[in-house]
């Protein structure tokens, strides 16, 4: 993307307009199921992946939608993508540590002043 692009994209009419057109993620409950579709020589392709993710032995209900190249990414991270689900999930970590008590890492616990992502981010220890 040259430059030009990048700051075309970035003018907050356009960049607007894009984000209102994309789909509502919807919130899940329980296992974690990431449908992808592809088209291949003829042929429809459903694949469905169903994440049933813990940390702490706490349920993590954060989105994670796979990509058809297989990028793994979360709505609390939108501009954030990543090669595995592990990956993702540490990122989360790292990303909202007020989310994730009692852990050894170097987060203050503070999240850096951004609360849990608006109720989007991830859902830890009996959250909704």
């Amino acid at each position: 993307m040259t430059p030009e692009e990048l700051a075309a994209a970035a003018d907050p009419t356009i960049l607007g307009n894009y984000l209102a057109e994309l789909p509502e993620q919807p919130h899940h409950h329980g296992p974690l199921l990431s449908v992808r579709e592809d088209e291949f020589q003829g042929h429809h392709i459903v694949i469905k992946t169903t994440y049933e993710i813990t940390v702490d032995g706490a349920p993590l209900t954060a989105p994670l939608i796979v990509s058809n190249d297989g990028q793994v990414h979360s709505h609390a991270l939108p501009t954030y993508e990543f090669l595995s689900a592990t990956d993702t999930i540490r990122a989360l970590i790292e990303n909202f540590p007020a989310d994730f008590p009692g852990g050894d890492g170097p987060g203050d616990g503070d999240n850096g002043g951004h609360g849990n992502h608006h109720g989007h981010g991830p859902v830890h220890k009996g959250g909704v």
